[in-house]
């Protein structure tokens, strides 16, 4: 018997939820789900912790050591679902506000263990780790300064799209010629015989090119994920089931079909 697949998918939101609003100093949103005897495996040595109350002090407690984040390239998942017990797994990249003085960006994986008791949902089982050699840490230190590899990756694509000035010419419907800048556009959607250039200032422009044709004029930080869609890989905020979720909050489908090649040629992308 499996857990309804509406309620796995609540744990699965909830996981998420609770780890973006963690990040934002607020644990208490994820101490309010945990369960009383509820497991606490985290990424420092003291992390292997029993109960909700020696959990909500060791979450609290971080907080002075934290700096607000967000997460970004987030792709989570549930491995396993059985009767009223349902385990959610993911995977993203913790990185800085632009409030905050200093960048970092890393990665982390985390698994979720969810428990549905009289109609409510509680956490069994947290465990957040880092990859092996992706902090350089002090002892005990909780938000390390020392940038790591992915956050180096990070600022050299981030500084390649800002110096990045390959462009593209292409002609309007009313005959106008314009040249663009790849590093601005957003995706490009068919129209039939014309395409839809969006761009990050959120202007679309229709123009006299098809997609196949805006493919062979662009570089290979574009990918088509759809027939009628090519997406810039640098703006790519996170990859759900079936569609993958811009930094604007724009939605791309993926084919059913195609939804495991697809996922698994952007992910090689972003690394």
């Amino acid at each position: 018997m499996l857990m309804q697949k509406k309620v796995a998918q609540e744990a699965l939101e909830l996981t998420r939820e609770c780890l973006m609003q963690y990040w934002q100093l607020n644990p208490e949103l994820v101490l309010s789900y945990c369960d009383e005897d509820v497991l606490w495996t985290g990424a420092l040595q003291k992390q292997f912790i029993v109960g909700r109350e020696a959990t909500a002090e060791d979450l609290r407690g971080t907080m002075r050591d934290l700096k607000p984040c967000h997460l970004m390239e987030q792709d989570f998942f549930v491995v396993q679902n059985s009767g009223n017990v349902c385990t959610v797994a993911g995977r993203y990249l913790v990185t800085t506000d632009e409030r905050v003085e200093f960048f970092l960006q890393v990665q982390q994986r985390c698994t979720f263990v969810w428990e549905q008791r009289d109609g409510k949902l509680k956490i069994c089982h947290m465990h957040i780790s880092n990859p092996l050699g992706e902090l350089k840490t002090a002892g005990d230190e909780m938000f390390p300064s020392t940038m790591g590899r992915m956050a180096h990756k990070y600022l050299m694509r981030r500084f390649s799209t800002l110096t990045d000035k390959t462009k593209l010419m292409a002609t309007d419907l009313e005959d106008r010629e314009h040249i663009f800048l790849l590093s601005e556009i957003l995706y490009v959607e068919a129209g039939g015989r014309i395409s839809i250039i969006a761009f990050l200032s959120g202007a679309k422009i229709p123009v006299r090119m098809t997609l196949t044709e805006f493919q062979k004029k662009a570089d290979e930080r574009f990918a088509a994920v759809h027939r009628s869609y090519v997406i810039n890989t640098e703006c790519i905020s996170r990859i759900k089931k079936y569609e993958v979720v811009l930094i604007d909050g724009t939605r791309i489908p993926i084919p059913v079909k195609k939804y495991r090649e697809t996922r698994e040629m952007l992910l090689e992308r972003l690394q």
